[in-house]
C-alpha cells in the first residue's frame, strides 16, 4: 500500500506540472560560422550563419543523413525553416510555462526562472497591468564580464553618457584615456554627435546595464518586444507622438503627399517593427527640433537625410566628419527625401537589429549575443534605453494603450550583485595644484605624490602652509599657520572632492639646523645615556639592529657602525657589555662602548656566571677591570662588593631587575 501511495503521488505531481509547463527542445550552436541551409546538404543555399551560443527551435532530430553531414537537424529561426549539421550543435530541453495556469503570479515568475530580486517589481506591475506578459531572457553572461566589455573591451569610450552642464562628473571614467586630473578635464572626443558626450565609469555602466533598476511602469518598455502590432500601433497614435516635434506637420514626401506619420506607419507595416519605437528613436537621435543630418542642407550632401544617425560616427569624434559619414551612407541608400530616410532607416533597424534578435530597446544598446558581445550595438549612449522607453510609455498613455497585451523580454545575467546604484554625481577631483610651506613650493602642478619631507631650523616654532586646488568644486583643510613641537612632526592637508572622496597630503617636518647635529645632541634627543665614552640604558635582550636604526634616522644625519667586543662587525643579535659603537656625522666621529649592568662576562645575559665573577673579584681570586668592572658596579658607588653580587643574584632569580 505504501508503494502504491508513492506512485499515486508521483502521478498527481506529474499531472500538475504538465498543466503549468511543457518541455521543448532547442538547438544551441557550438561551432563557428555554422551554416543554416535550405535543405539537408552542404550544396544547398545558406539561409544564415551562426556562432557559439546562438539558439534555434528544433523541429526534428531526423532531418536526413549524408550529403556532407552524418546527421542533419531540422530547425526554425525567425520564421525560416532550414537544416544544421548535428556535429556543430547540442540539444537542450527547456520548459515553457503559461502564467494563466498559476493562481500565484509570484510562483509563476519563480518557475519561469526569474531571480528573487526581480520578482517583487514584476508582481506589482502584473497587479496593475494583468495583460502584460514578462518573459525571461537568460543571457548566460557574467555580469561583471559584460561591464568590463562595455567599458573598454571593444574600444575605449564604447559606453557614453550625456552631460551638457558638467553636472554628472561622478558618473564619468577617471582613467587616463578619459580624464586629466591635472586640469580636471574629461575627454569628449568619443562621439561626433556633439561636445557633451563622455565615457561612463564602471559603476554607472553597471547601474544602466542592470535590468532590475528599470522594472517600473515607464521604463519597462525598454524590454518591450519591438514587433509591429496592428491592434495598437495606429496612425493616430503616431500623430500623437509627433506632436511638438518638427515632424508634427508638413510632408515627408511632398510629391506623393506622405506625412511624417505616414512614413513611420509605412515603415512599421513593411518591416514589422513598432512605429512608436521608430518615432522614439528618431527623436532620441536628432531631437524634437531636428539636426543638421536631417536638414538636407549639409554641404556636399544637399537633399539627403539620415533620421536614425545610421553609420554616423567618426574616429576621434569629429562632428563634421560624423555627419558627413552618416549622409554618405544616406546617399548610398538613395535617401533623397525625408520619407525614404524614415522608411529606409526602419529597414536597417529591423533587418540589422530586430530580426537579429536585438528586438528590444535594451538589447539595441546592450548586445548580449555572441560571438562578439557588445560589438553590435545601435548606440553608445547608456541612457538611451531609459529615455526612449519613457517616450514610448508616454505615447501609449496619450493613446490609452497601456492595457494592451505587451510582451517584455527581460534579461538575466550570471553572478549579479544584490543591487546596483549610481555613484555620487559630484566631481571626483581631490588633487592640489600647488602646496607651499612658508612660501616655498613643494610642488607647483598636480602630482600623484602625497608625502613630502622638509627640514627646518630647530628654532622654527611655526609654519605657514598654503595650497591651491585643481577643481573649484573641492574643499581644502589643514592650511594656515601651524605650531610646531618636537624635532619631528607630520602635518596633514586634506582635499575633499565634491563627491566626498578624500586625498591627504602629508608634510613630514624635521627640525634641525639644516646640517647634522652634534653626536652628543643626537644621543640626548634619543634619550640614550652616555658619559662621553660609555653608552648605557638598554634592556637586556635588545637587538643591535634596533640601536643602529635608532641612531641612523635620516633626519639626524648620522652613520652608525656596530661591532662586538672582539671587533667583529655586528648588524644583528643581542647586545652585550663590551660592544663597540662608532657614530659618524659630517661634523665629527665618536666611539662608544656599551655597558649592560650585570652582564659582566659580555655574553648579553645576566646569570650565575656573572655573580660568580663578582665573588671572584671580591675575594681577589681574579680582578675585574675596565668596562667589565663598570658593568659589575651595579649600584654605581665606585666599588664592586657584596651589594652588587646580591643585585645580580636577585635579578637572576627574578626578585628585582637591575636598573639599566
Amino acid at each position: 500500500m505504501k508503494k502504491l501511495s508513492y506512485f499515486v503521488t508521483f502521478i498527481i505531481v506529474a499531472f500538475i506540472f504538465s498543466i503549468n509547463a511543457f518541455a521543448k527542445e532547442i538547438v544551441i550552436i557550438t561551432g563557428e560560422q555554422v551554416r543554416f541551409r535550405r535543405s539537408a546538404t552542404t550544396s544547398s543555399g545558406i539561409l544564415a550563419e551562426f556562432y557559439p551560443g546562438d539558439e534555434l527551435d528544433l523541429v526534428s532530430k531526423n532531418g536526413g543523413t549524408g550529403n556532407g553531414c552524418s546527421l542533419w537537424y531540422k530547425a526554425t529561426y525567425n520564421g525560416k525553416t532550414g537544416y544544421v549539421c548535428s556535429e556543430y550543435v547540442k540539444i537542450k530541453e527547456i520548459i515553457e510555462i503559461n502564467p494563466d495556469d498559476y493562481k500565484d503570479y509570484q510562483e509563476y515568475l519563480t518557475k519561469a526562472g526569474f531571480p528573487k530580486e526581480y520578482i517583487s517589481s514584476l508582481v506589482k506591475l502584473h497587479q496593475k497591468h494583468p495583460n502584460w506578459d514578462f518573459k525571461i531572457l537568460n543571457t548566460e553572461l557574467d555580469f561583471n564580464k559584460m561591464i568590463n566589455l562595455e567599458y573598454d573591451g571593444y574600444f575605449k569610450g564604447w559606453s557614453l553618457l550625456e552631460d551638457y552642464n558638467n553636472s554628472y562628473d561622478g558618473y564619468k571614467s577617471t582613467d587616463s584615456w578619459s580624464y586629466n586630473y591635472l586640469t580636471d578635464v574629461f575627454s569628449n572626443k568619443f562621439d561626433g554627435g556633439g561636445y557633451y558626450w563622455f565615457a561612463a565609469n564602471k559603476k554607472t555602466i553597471a547601474y544602466y546595464l542592470d535590468p532590475r533598476n528599470f522594472l517600473n511602469e515607464s521604463n519597462i518598455f525598454m524590454f518591450e518586444t519591438l514587433s509591429y502590432n496592428p491592434l495598437y500601433h495606429t496612425l493616430d497614435g503616431v500623430q500623437v507622438m509627433l506632436k511638438g516635434t518638427f515632424m508634427a506637420t508638413g510632408y515627408a514626401d511632398v510629391e506623393n503627399k506622405k506625412t511624417y506619420a505616414d512614413a513611420f506607419m509605412d515603415a512599421a507595416i513593411k518591416y514589422k517593427v513598432s512605429p512608436y519605437v521608430l518615432v522614439s528613436r528618431v527623436i532620441q537621435e536628432v531631437g524634437s527640433n531636428g539636426s543638421t543630418i536631417v536638414s538636407g542642407t549639409f554641404k556636399g550632401y544637399e537633399g539627403y537625410y539620415n533620421f536614425y544617425n545610421i553609420k554616423a560616427s567618426a574616429d576621434g569624434g569629429d562632428k563634421e566628419e560624423t555627419i558627413r559619414n552618416g549622409l554618405a551612407y544616406a546617399k548610398s541608400q538613395g535617401w533623397d527625401n525625408q520619407y525614404k530616410a524614415i522608411v529606409g532607416g526602419g529597414s536597417f533597424l529591423s533587418n540589422d537589429y530586430i530580426l537579429a534578435g536585438q528586438d528590444t530597446l535594451y538589447l539595441q544598446k546592450w548586445d548580449v549575443f555572441g560571438p562578439n558581445y557588445v560589438h553590435h550595438q545601435y548606440m553608445q549612449n547608456i541612457q538611451a534605453p531609459v529615455t526612449e522607453s519613457l517616450k514610448t510609455y508616454r505615447g501609449y498613455v496619450r493613446n490609452n494603450l497601456l492595457e494592451n497585451k505587451f510582451v517584455f523580454s527581460i534579461p538575466v545575467f550570471k553572478n549579479m550583485p544584490s543591487e546596483t546604484s549610481l555613484p555620487d554625481k559630484g566631481n571626483p577631483n581631490n588633487y592640489l595644484s600647488s602646496l607651499a610651506v612658508n612660501g616655498n613650493y613643494l610642488f607647483k602642478e598636480a602630482t600623484t605624490k602625497t608625502s613630502f619631507d622638509i627640514n627646518l631650523d630647530s628654532s622654527t616654532s611655526s609654519i605657514l602652509i598654503s595650497a591651491s586646488k585643481v577643481s573649484a568644486k573641492s574643499t581644502i583643510s589643514g592650511t594656515g599657520t601651524v605650531s610646531l613641537s618636537g624635532l619631528k612632526q607630520t602635518v596633514v592637508v586634506t582635499v575633499v572632492a565634491q563627491n566626498g572622496d578624500k586625498r591627504e597630503y602629508k608634510i613630514n617636518i624635521s627640525r634641525d639646523s639644516g646640517v647634522s647635529l652634534d653626536i652628543s645632541e643626537i644621543l640626548r634627543v634619543l634619550n640614550i645615556k652616555n658619559d662621553g665614552s660609555i653608552i648605557t640604558g638598554f634592556k637586556v635582550g635588545t637587538d643591535s639592529s634596533t640601536i643602529i636604526k635608532m641612531i641612523s634616522e635620516k633626519e639626524l644625519k648620522a652613520k652608525v657602525s656596530y661591532f662586538d667586543k672582539d671587533g667583529k662587525e655586528k648588524n644583528s643579535g643581542i647586545i652585550a657589555t663590551g660592544d663597540k659603537i662608532n657614530i659618524k656625522t659630517d661634523r665629527e666621529e665618536k666611539n662608544y662602548t656599551l655597558v649592560i649592568y650585570g652582564d659582566i662576562n659580555g655574553d648579553g645575559k645576566i646569570d650565575k656566571l656573572d655573580y660568580l665573577q663578582i665573588l671572584r673579584h671580591y675575594y681577589k681570586y681574579t680582578a675585574l677591570d675596565g668596562i667589565f668592572k663598570a658593568s659589575a658596579d651595579i649600584n654605581k658607588d665606585g666599588v664592586v662588593d657584596k651589594l652588587d653580587y646580591l643585585a645580580v643574584l636577585r635579578d637572576y632569580y627574578g626578585y628585582a631587575k637591575i636598573d639599566q
